[in-house]
């Protein structure tokens, strides 16, 4: 490795095969969700790998990010999930990119902007059938009419998303599902035609196919992560990232001495320590200080003292001949052994997205098993 001892590895073959598995779950048409530069993989090889598996249809957060993978894949369809300002209008409808609409200020702009350009503007109506953040709500029927009146416009798309369809108990998300067809029944029989509908999430794709309507959006699960402990450990998937860092620094410390800033570790025995250029600007929180594992030499070793801005240090008194530039396992398989994102996330009280998203830019991504160019 040249460059800097610390790295993620991206397998773009394990991507493959999760997105495979995954279609084995529905008949409707795959949107991948690549937002977040896909969810800290990295978007653009994400989506050529993606390309090659035949997905068409790409869902971001925001319209720079939207902006960046028509960049390099001018033929695809993108579409932002998020909000987008009324004063980029001009751009969506230059650019072909599909917007989220729940508010009629916003599609009167889009409509202004496309009659400028003289083009058709594609739009997806979002409705807030229970998540509570943003979207129509079934009340607001008159509004999406007007939208649908709207000169240069095409509501391509309606969807929702659902707040606990990663529960085994889907009560709630089959209330939002039965409120959302509702709305879009009404909408029928006032002769708006939308032929995309769209609800599920990864969790719904696995567990819920009544909601699986002409499209499904494929976010975590994809990265072979399961939407949560209580749906998605049966379908087979593997985490595409590993993280890495080969060790700076190895010493022993005797009884009573103190590591990192604090001195909230203290040696109950003499100790081998290990340090590793890794710390929290790199996405390796400080909530980990003390508590978490990493591997070396194919076992669990644990993070002593508090995790700093670009270290760590790790206890390998039982993990003989260790020495600098061998290689921890920060996330990932070595011998028998793996941690994943979402075992880590357990250990910070949180979830594996914030995980995987958080590993920062600084930490360079090597690609595995890319598609060989012809």
């Amino acid at each position: 490795m040249g460059g800097r001892p610390v790295w993620a590895e991206v397998n773009l073959q394990t991507l493959r095969e999760n997105f495979y598995k995954l279609q084995a779950y529905t008949k409707s048409e795959i949107m991948p969700i690549v937002k977040a530069d896909a969810y800290g993989h990295g978007v653009i090889p994400v989506v050529k790998t993606l390309i090659a598996c035949g997905a068409k249809r790409y869902g971001v957060a925001l319209l720079q990010e939207a902006l960046e993978i028509k960049a390099v894949f001018p033929e695809v369809t993108v579409m932002v999930m998020g909000a987008t300002e009324l004063e980029e209008s001009d751009t969506l409808v230059r650019e072909e990119i599909i917007p989220t609409v729940f508010l009629l200020a916003q599609a009167q702009a889009l409509s202004k902007a496309a009659v400028r350009q003289k083009r058709t503007a594609r739009l997806h109506i979002k409705v807030d059938s229970g998540m509570g953040r943003i979207g129509f709500r079934e009340t607001d029927v008159e509004d999406i009419i007007k939208i649908y009146n709207l000169p240069n416009l095409l509501i391509e798309g309606i969807f929702t998303h659902f707040a606990t369809a990663d529960q085994r108990d889907l009560s709630f998300a089959r209330k939002q599902l039965q409120g959302f067809q509702t709305l879009c029944d009404r909408l029928k029989r006032a002769g708006l035609c939308i032929p995309i509908r769209h609800a599920a999430n990864s969790a719904a794709i696995i567990q819920f196919p009544e909601s699986h309507f002409e499209l499904v959006r494929l976010g975590i699960s994809l990265y072979g992560l399961a939407p949560s402990s209580q749906v998605g450990d049966n379908v087979g998937l593997e985490p595409v990232m590993s993280w890495k860092a080969r060790v700076s620094h190895v010493k022993s410390i005797s009884t009573g001495e103190t590591v990192s800033y604090g001195r909230t570790f203290k040696a109950a025995y003499p100790t081998r320590v290990a340090t590793i250029p890794v710390g929290y600007a790199d996405g390796l929180r400080r909530i980990l200080s003390n508590q978490g594992e990493m591997l070396i030499h194919g076992r669990r070793s644990t993070v002593i003292g508090r995790i700093c801005m670009d270290q760590a240090m790790l206890e390998v008194t039982k993990i003989p001949s260790i020495k600098v530039g061998d290689v921890v396992t920060i996330l990932g398989k070595d011998g028998n052994e793996q941690l994943t994102a979402t075992e880590m996330a357990e250990w910070m009280g949180t979830i594996s997205y914030e995980v995987v998203c958080g590993i920062s830019k600084r930490v360079p991504r090597v690609y595995l098993n890319p598609i060989e160019e012809t």
